[in-house]
């Protein structure tokens, strides 16, 4: 059996296009959050179901070491605090003995801008991301932008990065919950032929989640400047400007009995 976990709707695109390329005795259980983005259960293949479940809280029984593999895709934006030890350790519980984990993940702290020529600002790109960057961190969710990284890097979020700031995933949390990393990889995210839609969609992202935010607290008159600035930044990518990030994997497996 086979679990993914994930944070947004395309997620499950994976899941539903790895359903249409395995053996269709495989079982394909797919957990959010919420079920307000499940496709219809006509559009599911047989052996794909999908189940809310969040990923912090106890493990119930029936998911105790029911999963031969576990898949986790987009969740930097939820891991709070930068520490994802509870997450790792709830899925080595759903995880059989000699079962794989696969993380990939968004390295927030790489969300850049590029602009084809001086001519071209993407000053407001930059402002909008920074912006996401410190609303974020009012909800424990640290992303750094703009700033040279410091000299020590904390754990940041569903990353697994080292605590010395390494370029590639960090084994340890995932030792101490008796996961071995068998493969790490960084790599650009999307690749160049791919950057206009990908920009799009970030700025679509952006959006909601800074409106998601801002209904949650924030301050007087921030939403207007926000659409403002969100006009400016689609008015940047229409000149050319472009956003990306580093994409990162690791996939692990956990310690037989």
């Amino acid at each position: 059996m086979l679990a993914p976990f994930a944070h947004c709707s395309w997620c499950f695109v994976w899941l539903l296009d790895l359903a249409g390329n395995c053996p269709s005795s495989w079982s394909l259980t797919g957990f959010d959050v919420s079920t307000a983005q499940f496709p219809h259960a006509a559009y599911l293949p047989s052996n794909v179901s999908l189940k809310r479940f969040d990923a912090f809280e106890r493990v119930i029984l029936e998911l105790v070491e029911a999963f031969d593999v576990t898949h986790l895709r987009a969740l930097c934006v939820v891991v709070k605090g930068g520490n994802p030890s509870v997450l790792i350790e709830n899925v080595a519980k759903m995880l059989k003995p000699d079962g794989y984990i696969q993380w990939d993940d968004f390295d927030p702290d790489t969300f850049i801008t590029y602009s084809p020529s001086l001519s071209i600002s993407k000053t407001s790109s930059d402002e909008i991301i920074k912006t996401w960057a410190n609303y974020a961190k009012q909800l424990n969710l640290h992303f750094e932008y703009g700033d040279p990284p410091p000299p020590v890097k904390k754990p940041n979020t569903a990353h697994l990065m080292s605590s010395t700031g390494g370029s590639q995933p960090s084994p340890s949390l995932l030792k101490e919950a008796g996961i071995s990393t068998l493969q790490t990889q960084r790599f650009s995210y999307p690749s160049s032929k791919l950057r206009k839609a990908a920009t799009d969609n970030w700025v679509m992202a952006l959006e909601e989640t800074m409106f998601v935010i801002l209904n949650r607290g924030g301050e007087e008159g921030e939403k207007e400047r926000f659409r403002n600035l969100l006009a400016e930044t689609v008015e940047d990518t229409k000149a050319g400007v472009r956003m990306w990030i580093d994409f990162l994997s690791v996939i692990g497996r956990k310690t037989g009995l």
